[in-house]
This record gives C-alpha cells, sequence and structure tokens, in this order.
C-alpha cells in the first residue's frame, strides 16, 4: 500500500516538473452509486499542473461516504396532536472511501461559451467498513484496499478569466481487498467490496492556485 502511494506522489511530481505550465484546482461533490454498496457521497479536489492550455494533469484525493441503519417502530405514544413515535435500532453501518488517483485532463471547446471535459485517473484506494448488529452483538471496522481508477466526461463553463464551473458522468471502478488467512488445506482467502459504479459531480476548477 506504502509502495502504490508513493509511486502515484512521485509520478505527479515528476511530471508536473517536466511539463507544467500553471496550477490549477478543481474542488468537486456528487453521487457515487456503488454495486456493493449503498449510494453516498462522492467528492474530492484535485490538485494539478497544466502542460498546456487543453491538457491537465493532477493528484486527487476523493471521499465516499455512506451509511444505513435499520430500525423497526416499538411504539408510539399520542399527546394531544402530536405522535411520538418510538424506534428500536437494529443495525448500523457505514462504509468510507478514499481514493487518491494520479490524472489527466482534457479540456476543448464545443461552442463559444461551452467547453468538453474529459477526466480520466488511475490510483490506489483505502476502504473502511464499519458495522455495529445491536440483535447479534458484532461491532466492528474492517479495512481493504487495492487499485482503482475512474473515467469521466462532461462539460465545463467559464465563469472567469482563473475560473471555470462544471458538471462530469464519471465511472469509478475498482475493488478493494483484504486478506482473511488460509483455509485448512492451505488456500488463500480474501474478501473484497466491489465499488464498481456510475457518479455524477458538479465541480470548479480554479487556474493559478494551489500547490
Amino acid at each position: 500500500m506504502h509502495k502504490a502511494l508513493m509511486i502515484i506522489g512521485s509520478l505527479f511530481f515528476l511530471t508536473s516538473g517536466i511539463f507544467a505550465q500553471g496550477k490549477m484546482t478543481e474542488f468537486s461533490a456528487g453521487l457515487l452509486a456503488p454495486k456493493d454498496a449503498k449510494s453516498g457521497f462522492y467528492g474530492g479536489v484535485n490538485f494539478g499542473r497544466m502542460v498546456d492550455e487543453r491538457v491537465g494533469i493532477s493528484l486527487g484525493v476523493h471521499v465516499y461516504y455512506s451509511s444505513y441503519t435499520k430500525s423497526s417502530k416499538v411504539g408510539e405514544n399520542v399527546n394531544g396532536q402530536i405522535v411520538i413515535s418510538q424506534e428500536a435500532t437494529e443495525l448500523d453501518q457505514s462504509a468510507t472511501l478514499i481514493p487518491i488517483y494520479f490524472q489527466l485532463h482534457f479540456v476543448g471547446p464545443i461552442t463559444k461559451s461551452l467547453d468538453l471535459k474529459v477526466t480520466g485517473g488511475v490510483g490506489y484506494e483505502l476502504l473502511w467498513s464499519s458495522v455495529t448488529n445491536f440483535q447479534k452483538k458484532i461491532d466492528g471496522t474492517q479495512f481493504f484496499s487495492g487499485f482503482g481508477w475512474n473515467i469521466g466526461a462532461g462539460v465545463s463553463l467559464p465563469i472567469s478569466r482563473a475560473s471555470d464551473f462544471y458538471g462530469e458522468l464519471f465511472y469509478h471502478g475498482g475493488s478493494p481487498s483484504r486478506d482473511e488467512g488460509k483455509t485448512e488445506e492451505g488456500l488463500p482467502v480474501s474478501s473484497e467490496i466491489n465499488m464498481h459504479g456510475l457518479g455524477l459531480r458538479v465541480g470548479l476548477r480554479i487556474y493559478n492556485f494551489g500547490i
């Protein structure tokens, strides 16, 4: 894991030092609907450099978060016109994913006031899955990690000389896994969570700003 993160960081700083013409930073927020988890918030920040007027590179740090609570109604109190419901919580579950990507960006004109925006990236992902099952008395957090990637396309609208507003449909790929030991026969066992899914995000790109 540490080696993969070092490679991503080194690749970004090496290429930015060779090709970069100017800084750019992107802030985004949206929604991701992965296959094996509940739809949840997806947002992050990209610290980048422009290679030329259309192409850029960036180091992206994003976060996905979703939660789920299962409860049942156990009672109800009526006080005049006010009804007070009582619920028992059976299950609390949450998932937090942190993808770290090396990314390429392209922005090209569609009209005088609208641009095509394309993003693609590869990197490493960290995932924490937490569950509290009050009925079975289970409480714990599992850690998963592994390779991840994303690709997106959308439109970008310049709002000033130094900033653009954009909307993007993207696809996230990745199945973070964890080692679960071995079987009695000595065969390795692992668990994974399929985080492949479509997402939608909006964001702000600021030129000549960032690290």
